[in-house]
């Protein structure tokens, strides 16, 4: 199980640079989850500790009430609550039946402290992600 939780996460935009190695420490502080078709993983305004990163089935995303993305595998939620303190940006709620894993801040700022090539390449990956936000911004 623990080689396609690395696998699944390793297809995730913020741990694609990543190494193979990096991808397994990753999985093994991961619990995965199967949730139900309508389950809200993510509230928005809500604190959270924890982060999802979809393993499998699909899950929708709304802000201020609106629908603004649809997710599937290998996508990850709730990093930025879990990374700064912060409450929800939107709340994220499952479309079909899923596999999740779920990766606390406890364990997420374990793994920084211990491995430090994979804080550089997590920032890297979140840096990528605001840049593409900021071009969609402009176009």
């Amino acid at each position: 199980m623990e080689k396609s939780v690395a696998d699944a996460i390793g297809e995730a935009g913020l741990f694609s640079l990543c190494t193979r190695k990096e991808l397994k420490l990753v999985a093994k502080l991961a619990k995965t989850r199967t949730v139900r078709e309508g389950t809200t993983l993510l509230t928005e305004g809500e604190t959270g500790d924890t982060m999802f990163v979809v393993l499998s089935g699909g899950a929708t995303v709304h802000k201020g009430g609106r629908k603004i993305a649809d997710i599937g595998p290998g996508e990850v939620v709730g990093e930025l609550a879990v990374l700064a303190r912060a409450p929800r940006n939107a709340t994220v709620k499952t479309t079909a039946d899923s596999e999740v894993a779920t990766i606390g801040r406890r364990e997420l700022f374990r793994l920084i402290d211990d491995a430090p090539g994979f804080s550089r390449k997590l920032f890297e990956s979140l840096a990528n992600r605001v840049r593409d936000l900021d071009k969609k911004l402009v176009c």
